[in-house]
């Protein structure tokens, strides 16, 4: 349990403490004497105040992760939880306001470029936060990965740190779009990508995988700033085909609708966050 946490306990139970002498003080104590009346009483109300201020503080400085942290220390500590640490990379193209996807490696749907971060430095997830990874799990370096809700807030803090993993997206554009053949090395041997902004689903109730009762997901948005050369070999692909075993051009309402071409091919759910 991290030191604000331990505070907020402290706050608790002295304010609890003082809500009850004042309780027991003006409700049942009779001929009271100067002691209570000019000690305990004063320091009982010191005592409310200042556990109020403390603790307002404590919220403020937590901001929403603060009752999430509440809840993993003292409800579900040692709930296994599922976590997925990623980055969705929006590529619109203007004028046909199309939105392109791929075809998903390991679910028969369509779906952003983009996918997990990975470790970089010295970081341990598995010794630190005593992590396991996936069943089907190749590569350590994912983050994706089961632990204990109690470490679900270290982790989110680190994750914003932007301390020992990726924080560029070239690695799953490459992989999925020039390395797959999709597109040409030759007018993508960099790409601009803006920030817009993360997506998070923390602590949402799943049952996708054995014994784990929650995920928490974590997507960062990018737009990708196409140059004049990138944004024609993205054109003359719709021109060639509007979709086929590789990717998709889709609209808006496909994505709101989770499908395309009337229904019949599924979009991953997750695919929303990039519109």
């Amino acid at each position: 349990m991290n030191k604000e946490l331990r505070r907020f306990l402290l706050y608790l139970t002295v304010f609890l403490l003082s809500v009850g002498y004042l309780a027991y003080r003006y409700l049942h104590l009779k001929n009271v004497n100067d002691f209570h009346k000019e000690i305990l009483v004063a320091s009982a109300f010191a005592f409310i105040i200042a556990c109020i201020t403390g603790t307002a503080e404590i919220v403020k400085t937590q901001g929403k992760y603060f009752w999430i942290a509440l809840k993993c220390f003292l409800l579900i500590p040692n709930k296994k939880v599922y976590v997925s640490l990623s980055y969705l990379l929006r590529i619109k193209i203007p004028g046909d306001e199309k939105y392109f996807l791929v075809k998903g490696t390991k679910i028969n749907q369509y779906q952003p470029v983009g996918g997990v971060y990975k470790l970089v430095g010295n970081k341990d997830l598995y010794k630190d936060w005593k992590a396991s990874s996936k069943a089907d799990g190749k590569n350590p370096e994912d983050l994706r990965f089961f632990v204990s809700a109690k470490f679900i807030p270290k982790i989110i803090s680190w994750f914003y740190s932007r301390k020992d993993r990726e924080i560029g997206v070239w690695r799953e554009f490459s992989e999925e779009l020039i390395e797959a053949q999709i597109l040409g090395a030759k007018n993508f041997k960099s790409i601009r990508a803006e920030y817009l902004g993360t997506k998070e689903n923390i602590l949402c109730k799943q049952t996708r995988f054995k014994d784990e009762e929650y995920h928490t997901l974590i997507y960062d948005i990018f737009q990708i700033e196409l140059n004049t050369k990138q944004l024609k070999e993205f054109k003359k692909l719709l021109k060639s085909s509007a979709f086929n075993e590789k990717y998709a051009f889709v609209t808006e309402d496909d994505i709101k609708n989770e499908c395309f071409d009337e229904h019949k091919i599924r979009i991953g759910q997750h695919t929303k966050h990039i519109l």
